[in-house]
């Protein structure tokens, strides 16, 4: 099995169901999801809507013919760069052309060879991978610099409404009115600076540069998990699994890691039903630890999953972050040379992988 390839997703539209039988049987073994379509209307539509990793296109189909879905295709931002590949019983080099014209990368002809298609899937979902991170990447550079000016921004506001409060609530009395409204302000205040604090970790600016030792992990873990637990019916159970070499130092401090782990648990509880038991596991890599965190929720859609790292994305009400906690706990992960990863099934749960790099 390839499970390099299980996270995409390949639309195959031809209007010949044998097609469709043999692209499921040869790229069975890549694990990649593929959406079959008999006619273009349904290809355009599942490829805008789902934006698959890789598209194969018959040239001749019954409405939308492949050359028209293509340039239709590039001209959406959404599909613009997915590598879209022509099928075609013509391969005459005019044909070839129209194909190409068209925005396609590449062109094969029927009875089409499957050794030659398997590496060509290979090769562009490879590039489509590529494609998508370069695009990840650009777009969280044009944002970091607003990001900074504004948090910072946003804190001097902040202290100046804190600051009144506290000062407000020390000058009444304890039965004016206005105590418990300064208090609220007060409050408010607080949780306005946490969002503040990820934004500037989102924009470059870490907040603690210490390094948590293995020995406090287990401690911080459940601390982050009774925090997680604030506001509901702390039915929930937290497993830990493993166990982490001695005398190592995460490249992560203690404020953070605790932060990191209070996030990626406030999901799971979320997400987990009633008495369900969310379980974290601890694991060795070389120079890191894995630490997987798995709940039996709902699961995320593959839609769901790719944007739930995105800054201000919300699948379910979240006013204690903003749509930033997962992105924030990322963020942490790559400032040290770490990784965030999201595993989901639908009716099955998710799995947050966390890489932490850690010194001797």
């Amino acid at each position: 099995m390839d499970p390099g390839y299980a996270s995409q997703t390949i639309l195959v539209a031809d209007d010949d169901p044998a097609i469709h039988a043999i692209f499921r049987r040869f790229l069975k073994p890549l694990e990649v999801r593929l959406v079959s379509c008999l006619d273009g209307e349904t290809a355009l539509d599942r490829a805008v809507r789902e934006r698959p990793d890789l598209i194969f296109l018959d040239v001749l189909m019954p409405g939308l013919d492949g050359t028209e879905i293509c340039q239709r295709l590039r001209a959406s931002p959404a599909t613009a760069v997915v590598p879209i590949l022509m099928l075609s019983a013509r391969g005459e080099p005019p044909d070839r052309l129209r194909g190409l014209e068209a925005g396609a990368n590449d062109y094969l002809v029927k009875p089409i060879e499957l050794p030659e298609v398997v590496a060509k899937v290979r090769t562009y979902l490879d590039l489509s991978r590529l494609q998508r991170k370069l695009v990840e990447a650009e777009r969280r550079r044009a944002v970091t610099g607003l990001l900074r000016g504004l948090a910072h921004q946003f804190n001097n506001i902040l202290c100046g409404i804190s600051g009144t409060a506290q000062i407000l609530d020390l000058r009444v009395g304890e039965t004016d009115p206005a105590k418990e409204l300064a208090r609220t302000i007060v409050q408010y205040s607080h949780r306005a600076a946490t969002i503040s604090q990820q934004l500037l970790v989102l924009a470059g600016a870490r907040r603690d540069s210490g390094r948590a030792g293995s020995s406090e992990v287990a401690d911080v873990a459940r601390s982050a998990w009774e925090a997680s637990l604030s506001g509901t019916s702390r039915t929930h159970r937290l497993e830990i699994r493993g166990t982490l070499p001695p005398d190592i130092h995460l490249r992560m401090g203690t404020a953070d890691l605790q932060a990191s782990l209070f996030h990626v648990m406030q999901n799971s509880v979320r997400a987990a039903p009633e008495g369900g038991t969310v379980v974290l596991e601890f694991s060795s890599a070389e120079g890191a630890i894995d630490v997987s965190l798995a709940d039996q929720g709902r699961g995320m859609t593959p839609e769901e999953v790719d944007k739930a790292l995105e800054p201000f994305y919300q699948n379910w009400d979240r006013p204690s972050d903003a749509g930033l906690g997962l992105p924030f706990v990322r963020a942490l992960l790559e400032e040290i040379g770490g990784s965030l990863e999201l595993r989901s099934v639908q009716g099955r749960g998710t799995t947050v992988l966390m890489r932490i790099p850690f010194s001797e």
